[in-house]
């Protein structure tokens, strides 16, 4: 009879934990697929990277608990009649470029039920604190205004602690098409980690003015190192508003800000993904990693 080493018998524990993770993902990944029709967003991919990323660190054991929040719209689907709910979020900050601006005016939207606060407050947030400029990117400023990475330094400093919406890259995926030598994963990594244990909601971003810069090519980019970004940080869940904009003419204005209906139906979602993404509870980890709605 031949006997195992501890370290052997060790190892191949972790392998069919492992094994027995992945078949598990495979069958969610099935499901969603009968579900919705469709796959979200490559969900294959998450579940690659996270496992990559494990290997990476040294590490052969991966649970099915640590592979499932990596597959976008599962969150979604097995919460009861894929509709959100409230938040655990009492608190929120977003931190917002140009898109951001005057979406908690009453003004702005159809009617005052549709103003950003009115929307996290429907899904039980206590507080919104918005912090929006013009021209703002993550790095680099306007005029001396404030970037974003200062702004989230400059709330942390005043002791705010809570949930934060970064409405942020749209102008960051310009500039790096225009040759900016700050990519996009350092950009996402000066927000998230000055965040470190506090839950972080970042919806991809979208826009349809190739002449100033802000094409397809250059968000998609920028999104897709979000998707790169969620294995990084266990704090962060990642809203596809880029795909809810889709096919939505009537929102934009000049292919960059957004009408009435559309700060409105962005302000919606935005609470939406917030309750999916961080639902009753506590903790900083998100329920699903990749909403969409």
């Amino acid at each position: 009879m031949i006997r195992l080493s501890r370290g052997t018998r060790t190892r191949r524990t972790a392998f069919r934990r492992t094994a027995t993770a992945v078949l598990g993902a495979t069958a969610a990944l099935t499901l969603i697929g009968a579900a919705a029709g469709t796959a979200a967003a490559d969900p294959l991919d998450d579940v690659v990277g996270a496992l990559s990323q494990q290997m990476a660190t040294g590490s052969a054991e991966l649970g099915l608990p640590q592979l499932l929040p990596m597959i976008p719209g599962l969150g979604d689907l097995l919460r009861s009649g894929g509709a959100p709910g409230t938040t655990r979020c009492a608190s929120v900050v977003q931190i917002g470029d140009s898109t951001s601006v005057g979406v908690d005016s009453p003004t702005k939207v159809p009617s005052p039920a549709e103003t950003l606060s009115a929307q996290y407050k429907r899904v039980g947030v206590g507080t919104v604190d918005l912090d929006a400029d013009r021209g703002r990117s993550i790095v680099g400023a306007v005029d001396g205004r404030t970037n974003a990475a200062e702004a989230v330094a400059t709330h942390l400093a005043r002791g705010e602690r809570g949930c934060w919406v970064i409405a942020m890259g749209l102008e960051d995926a310009a500039d790096i098409a225009k040759g900016s030598t700050v990519a996009a994963d350092e950009r996402i990594d000066r927000i998230m980690n000055q965040l470190r244990g506090q839950p972080v909601l970042w919806p991809t971003v979208t826009a349809d003015a190739a002449a100033r810069g802000y094409t397809t090519t250059a968000t998609a980019s920028f999104n897709n190192a979000l998707r790169r970004a969620v294995v990084r940080y266990p704090n962060l869940a990642v809203y596809d508003w880029a795909a809810a904009a889709a096919g939505q003419p009537e929102w934009f204005d000049d292919g960059i800000h957004y009408t009435a209906a559309g700060i409105a139906a962005r302000n919606m979602r935005f609470a939406d993904a917030l309750a999916t993404a961080f639902p009753p509870g506590t903790g900083v980890t998100p329920a699903t990693k990749w909403v969409s709605n």
